[in-house]
């Protein structure tokens, strides 16, 4: 008979490779051994090491043991949180710097925090339709849109609770739509983000309530979209990037002195007039 079949059933468990604790002559329990706690530290900094590694990546080490080294996404600093927007309409831009985006709750970080009177006005809103009573659906809407919220169509035509937000671009100002070449800023900035899903890395908040942060449309940066059309300027004030700045960086124009360069735009003109220093003469009543 071989050894293993006749030997007890915790020497059998222990020969097996299962990490039973052993126990001493005299029933305490003995220290780990220093070749398990290698192991376990080794594993536990593979284990930390993975996170910056490829998505879907497996290290195993041996024939049983596999980790799964799933990556945290590196994002720039300062970033606070990110939005995944529904379409843009047109009217939602309301000059070459600022968008109103709607967001679908079911993707937002704050998911969880909409109002029980929110929850309870959209279910009864939908049992409103269906019954075509279209007062009591009205006024469930205008508690829905008090509250900040609003009832949209997805991209397939679904209607989905959203939470609107006005975003400030930013590190750009673009012309008022009095100023001259305001109204080819806003036009502009519908061009590009009309009917698109936007993504927003969203840094601060303003004075006006209204989220501050980088616009992405389908892989275009929206404020190098616009400097670089000489609708916008480098709004140095606030943001400090050199990448957006009128001055050369190795050798490389940035994304406002591109324009300026090629005189596009706005640049056309030799002295343009920029809108913080136009809003300032207004404040001040001097236009």
């Amino acid at each position: 008979m071989p050894d293993d079949m006749s030997a007890s059933p915790e020497r059998r468990r222990e020969r097996r490779g299962s990490f039973h604790v052993r126990t001493s002559v005299a029933g305490k329990r003995a220290p780990p051994s220093p070749v398990l706690v290698y192991c376990i530290s080794a594993i536990a900094l593979l284990a930390s090491i993975g996170r910056t590694l490829a998505p879907k990546e497996e290290l195993c080490l041996g024939s049983f043991w596999c980790i799964s080294l799933t990556p945290v996404s590196c994002k720039p600093q300062g970033i606070k949180y990110e939005l995944h927007t529904l379409p843009v309409d047109a009217k939602a831009v309301t000059d070459g710097d600022t968008i109103t985006v709607y967001v679908n709750m079911a993707n937002h970080p704050e998911s969880g925090n909409v109002p029980q009177e929110v929850q309870k006005a959209v279910i009864e809103r939908t049992k409103a339709w269906v019954a075509k009573n279209c007062q009591r659906a009205n006024a469930l809407q205008k508690i829905i849109l008090d509250a900040g919220y609003r009832q949209v169509p997805n991209m397939r035509g679904e209607h989905v609770l959203a939470k609107k937000y006005q975003i400030r671009l930013r590190g750009i100002d673009a012309p008022e739509s009095l100023m001259p070449y305001g109204k080819e800023a806003k036009e502009e900035l519908v061009r590009l983000v009309q009917g698109k899903s936007l993504k927003i890395s969203i840094y601060d908040s303003d004075r006006y309530g209204r989220l501050v942060g980088d616009v992405d449309c389908n892989g275009v940066s929206v404020q190098e979209h616009m400097l670089k059309k000489g609708l916008a300027w480098h709004y140095t004030a606030y943001d400090r990037r050199m990448e957006l700045s009128k001055f050369l960086m190795n050798g490389h124009f940035q994304w406002e002195s591109q324009a300026r360069a090629s005189r596009t735009g706005l640049w056309a003109s030799p002295d343009p007039e920029k809108p913080w220093e136009w809003r300032k003469k207004k404040r001040i009543g001097t236009m």
